[in-house]
């Protein structure tokens, strides 16, 4: 039987294709191979890539490695096979990180071994991590495609819709490598928005993870069925439901939404930390992510939470997520009523750091109103876009949201 190494050398020599496997999509080094004869095998195949330019033919390979056992029968496609090699490398990281840590513990104690705890599972974070070297002076073709498309699609969004026409309009949808946060004073309903975005994001195809220290699963899942099934969830709740409401729902939740799953995670204790939320996405390989109430999170480096040293790192850390990853991340945190000046919220509001407003792509106030149910949504802070805001309504019967016009151009 054939080694995944094994299968990786083969298809890269059959097919000639060593780019898919060493480029920016695959991030397969050296090092990735265990087996010392497929390492070797492997050095050799980018040796002669760099003399002469491109693969070698199975014939040149088996010239140097006559023992070389290739196969044209692969367990899986080659984005399986670069998957399960990075699987490989990094378990073998935490194994032998984990073998220094408890040696570490057993002479020194915790304080000893925390530093090698933390460097184990900082490589094991980022080995994985595609490499983002693109050569700039060599792209032009492929960026001046990307442009005509935006040219002849003016209205197309790049990314995953929000829900929220405003914010679509924005963002052009929310986009890999992102970060964006949800801020407000309390019962702002800052929540309910994160919620609508993670089911604009499921209908629309992608894979999200909702990762929640404000609300309890059991809410959420009402809160989402409420809109589903447009019923008010406090029905669902009490059981007051009218025979058409109760048909409604049943309707809505007989059958499975979609194809992909909707992770909402009750693990809040492996999900208080960034390296918890690595692991969840190393586990789960959502498309995006959701946070509701970042500022819960524990800081790693400085061992504190709700400080402004440890909200700053867990916003770096967040942001690191989402270009690591190369998916978007969407978090909630709050803003505080002594930094609410005349103005209402601004990016000076947010709590206890600045790094919010530093670290995210995007930055949006959700501020109620002298009006039930009426609430501005306000960009903040925004790498494309001047500080704005636009009127939305949240009615609970039945569950929808309203907007008003968007009436003018994305302002540069």
């Amino acid at each position: 039987m054939t080694s995944v190494e094994e299968e990786i050398i083969s298809y890269i020599a059959l097919t000639g294709d060593l780019d898919t496997v060493v480029g920016q999509g695959g991030g397969i080094t050296v090092e990735h191979f265990l087996d010392p004869e497929c390492r070797k095998v492997f050095q050799s195949i980018l040796t002669f890539r760099a003399d002469f330019g491109e693969s070698p033919t199975p014939e040149v390979i088996h010239r140097d490695h006559p023992r070389f056992p290739f196969t044209e029968e692969l367990s899986g496609p080659v984005d399986y096979l670069i998957r399960e090699l990075h699987e490989q490398r990094r378990r073998t990281i935490i194994d032998l990180g984990m073998g220094a840590v408890g040696e570490a513990l057993d002479k020194g104690g915790s304080e000893a071994a925390l530093p090698l705890l933390r460097a184990m599972l900082a490589q094991a974070t980022t080995t994985t991590a595609s490499p983002r070297e693109i050569d700039y002076a060599a792209t032009g073709a492929q960026r001046l495609e990307g442009y005509r498309q935006a040219r002849d699609n003016p209205e197309e969004l790049l990314g995953i819709p929000t829900g929220f026409r405003f914010l679509d309009q924005v963002t052009l949808g929310i986009q890999p490598q992102q970060m964006i946060v949800l801020t407000g004073l309390a019962k702002s309903c800052k929540t309910t928005v994160l919620l609508g975005m993670t089911r604009s994001a499921y209908d629309y195809g992608a894979k999200p993870l909702l990762v929640s220290f404000e609300m309890p699963y059991a809410e959420i899942a009402r809160r989402l069925d409420g809109f589903l099934a447009k019923v008010n969830p406090k029905k669902l709740q009490t059981g007051q439901l009218t025979a058409k409401e109760w048909r409604a729902l049943e309707a809505a939740l007989s059958n499975p939404l979609g194809e992909q799953p909707y992770i909402v995670t009750e693990d809040r204790a492996g999900a208080m930390t960034i390296g918890g939320i690595q692991t969840k996405i190393d586990q789960l390989s959502p498309s995006v992510v959701f946070i509701d109430g970042a500022y819960f999170l524990y800081d790693e480096i400085s061992r504190e939470s709700q400080t402004p040293l440890a909200l700053t790192n867990i916003s770096r850390g967040l942001k690191k997520l989402a270009l690591t990853n190369d998916i978007p991340v969407v978090v909630t945190t709050q803003s505080l009523s002594h930094k609410v000046g005349t103005k209402g919220l601004t990016v000076n509001s947010l709590g206890y750091t600045s790094a919010w407003g530093q670290d995210a792509d995007l930055v949006v106030g959700m501020e109620a109103t002298d009006e039930d149910f009426f609430y501005r949504m306000k960009v903040l802070a925004s790498r494309n876009a001047a500080p704005q805001e636009h009127l939305i309504s949240i009615s609970w019967d039945p569950p929808q949201f309203e907007e008003a016009e968007v009436e003018s151009d994305l302002p540069y």
